[in-house]
């Protein structure tokens, strides 16, 4: 099952190709290093770690407890699912 960055990205690539008009035989990842365009991954990690240091220093102590690497009460699930605190490690 796809996930929805990896829907994201699919779309991205092909919007890519598509403004570029690039021959199918172009690799996606020349076209994002030569347009320095990051791929969604790498972009949504940087977001959620910048959200994460600032949510480590925010006023609102309920807010402040959300910043934690675990959810508290929780035992670690290891399904293969995603969540965004996988971001961090």
């Amino acid at each position: 099952k796809k996930s929805n960055l990896n829907k994201i990205q699919t779309f991205q690539n092909i919007a890519l190709c598509k403004l570029l008009n690039a021959s199918p035989y172009v690799s996606n990842h020349s076209i994002h290093s030569d347009l320095k365009i990051p791929l969604v991954h790498d972009e949504a990690k940087s977001y959620y770690k910048r959200f994460h240091l600032r949510l480590s220093s925010h006023p609102n102590p309920l807010a402040r407890d959300l910043s934690t690497l675990t959810i508290p009460g929780n035992p670690p699930r290891r399904l293969n699912r995603k969540w965004c605190r996988d971001l961090l490690i």
